[in-house]
């Protein structure tokens, strides 16, 4: 009984440890107060990814586009430009980068109704 004890409460830590890292890459975007539109940058690591998430209403549209060195970070559909109607709640954004090496980049998002 107590091994099976045990060994729950590992695989729970675990579970947990690995909800973390995912979580600690997710950026909440906010736009500041009667702004459409800003900027963020950041870096991500060579071959891994970075994602951000905003809140929005239904039927809104969402831009980005991303710029890095020698165009390695890309939106998960493969290009610097991204596009798309917004559901109510969160939106998510994701950001590829496609090189072996950590590589900085500039996001710009925009949404309008």
């Amino acid at each position: 009984m107590k091994k099976k004890l045990v060994k729950t409460v590992v695989l729970i830590l675990i579970a947990l440890s690995l909800t973390g890292d995912a979580l600690a890459q997710t950026t909440r975007i906010r736009f500041a107060r009667g702004r459409t539109s800003t900027t963020v940058s950041g870096s991500v690591a060579g071959n891994d990814f970075r994602q951000y998430v905003l809140g929005a209403r239904r039927g809104q549209y969402l831009s980005a586009n991303v710029s890095s060195r020698n165009g390695c970070v890309l939106f998960t559909q493969g290009s610097t430009s991204l596009g798309f109607t917004t559901d109510t709640g969160d939106n998510y954004i994701t950001l590829n980068n496609t090189c072996g090496r950590t590589v900085s980049y500039t996001m710009t998002v925009s949404i309008t109704y």
